[in-house]
């Protein structure tokens, strides 16, 4: 995962073009996406649409590089990989370590 672009108002992925996940996007662009830690979750809603322009997959390769560390690009243009972008609709964040847990949740729609 590439993390937010796009002045951060989008979130970027691969995944390879005959895995289930790229199949379930072509039938329906909805998606949701969660953090690893459940605990302290971030959970977005919205739209994914294919990059096809390998330029933009050079740029989220970069961002990516330079989060993780290493070089992203060699593997993700030989493995011709779907390149998603997705555009949020709403996002929930929660904090299960907050002292009233009930009233720590927020919710953002864009």
């Amino acid at each position: 995962m590439f993390g937010a672009f796009g002045g951060g108002k989008r979130f970027g992925f691969s995944t390879g073009p005959r895995t289930r996940k790229a199949k379930n996007i072509a039938a329906d662009p909805r998606v949701v996406i969660g953090t690893e830690k459940a605990d302290e979750a971030v959970i977005l809603e919205g739209t994914a649409e294919e990059i096809k322009d390998r330029n933009v997959w050079k740029q989220l390769a970069q961002i990516y590089n330079s989060k993780y560390g290493g070089d992203v690009e060699p593997i993700l243009m030989a493995c011709d990989g779907c390149v998603f972008r997705v555009t949020p609709r709403i996002a929930f964040g929660q904090d299960e370590h907050a002292e009233n847990f009930t009233e720590s949740v927020t919710r953002w729609q864009f």
